[in-house]
């Protein structure tokens, strides 16, 4: 409830012989009726009270281009707000892709073997150890072979490739 018990009736704020008879919630108009001479008034949209304009009565042209370049203005003003916080949300968004699908560094990448070898890929519980072993290596011969020279053993990942005697 105001705080103003007096002004808030239509009939303290509306003209003589003026009542309040519709609002259209789409173009937020208020309509009016003027009981003396039964003429139809609208509000400007937005507004309860204010100028009232005879119903049916094209807007001025230089009002609507002032209210269009208002509401352009707003939108401008709420990109800018939200600007900072988009950028946030997608370098924030980069990092968590990087750290889930870029953890490995490229080792998934063939290796070129040297003459005389081929590349297999690590399976799950592979060890270099293993490895060697199966091809009748020790672990620091497979280590030596070429295209072997980025492999680290305590850091075997599944998939990754490694060179082995053909």
């Amino acid at each position: 409830m105001s705080r103003f018990r007096d002004t808030d009736d239509d009939e303290e704020r509306l003209p003589e012989h003026f009542k309040r008879i519709g609002y259209d919630a789409d173009t937020q108009i208020y309509t009016f009726e003027d009981t003396s001479t039964g003429r139809i008034y609208e509000s400007a949209p937005g507004n309860r009270y204010g100028i009232l304009t005879p119903a049916g009565e094209p807007r001025d042209p230089a009002e609507i281009e002032a209210h269009n370049a208002q509401i352009r203005k707003g939108n401008r003003e709420a990109v800018r707000t939200m600007l900072p916080f988009a950028l946030l949300a997608v370098v924030f968004l980069l990092l968590l892709f990087r750290f889930i699908y870029g953890g490995s560094s490229g080792s998934e990448a063939e290796v070129e073997c040297g003459l005389g070898g081929k590349a297999i890929h690590v399976q799950a519980g592979d060890t270099c150890w293993e490895i060697a072993k199966a091809y009748g290596l020790e672990v620091a011969g497979l280590l030596a072979l070429q295209g072997n020279g980025g492999v680290d053993c305590d850091k075997l990942q599944v998939g990754q490739s490694i060179c082995v005697p053909a």
